[in-house]
C-alpha cells in the first residue's frame, strides 16, 4: 500500500479554526466536486457516522436528500439528520490523494463543524494515526 499522509506540522492543521483548543485534534482536508478549495474536518474514530457543517451540507446539495433518518448523540446533544452517499476527496499532503464514496449525516441545524466517522467513511480505508505529531496516514483498501 502507498503511504499518502497530511503534514502535521502546519498549525492551521493541528488546531482547528478558530479559538485555541486545550486539546490536540487532528484535522483533514477534504474536497467535493461543489466545493471551491478544501474544508477542514476533524478526524473521530469514535463517531458512528461523519457529520458535515450544515452550510456545507447545503452547497453540496445534501440537505434534500431523502436519507434514513438518523438521530446522532453528540457533545453538543441530539441531533437529528438524515444519512446521504455523496463523493469525498481525501486530500494528502505528501502521496495521492483520495476519493471515497461516503455516508455522511447531514441536518440542517448542525454548525459544529465537520467530522469524519468511522461508519460510511473510515471503515472504507486503510488508514493509520501517530500520535507523537498527530499525522492521519490513508490509502485504498
Amino acid at each position: 500500500m502507498e503511504q499518502n499522509s497530511l503534514a502535521a506540522d502546519p498549525a492551521s492543521w493541528t488546531t482547528p479554526p478558530g479559538p485555541p483548543e486545550r486539546t490536540s485534534k487532528i484535522l483533514v482536508k477534504i474536497q467535493a466536486e461543489s466545493i471551491d478549495g478544501v474544508v477542514f474536518a476533524q478526524l473521530d474514530t469514535g463517531a458512528a457516522w461523519s457529520i458535515l457543517d450544515a452550510e456545507i451540507a447545503e452547497t453540496l446539495s445534501l440537505l434534500d436528500g431523502e436519507g434514513q433518518p438518523v438521530t446522532m448523540s453528540t457533545r453538543l446533544g441530539k441531533v437529528n439528520g438524515r444519512l446521504e452517499r455523496t463523493s469525498l476527496a481525501i486530500i494528502a499532503d505528501e502521496g495521492e490523494s483520495i476519493s471515497v464514496e461516503a455516508t455522511i449525516c447531514v441536518s440542517p441545524d448542525w454548525h459544529a463543524g465537520n467530522f469524519l466517522g468511522y461508519g460510511g467513511l473510515l471503515e472504507r480505508l486503510r488508514f493509520a494515526v501517530d500520535a507523537s505529531d498527530n499525522s492521519f496516514y490513508f490509502g485504498t483498501m
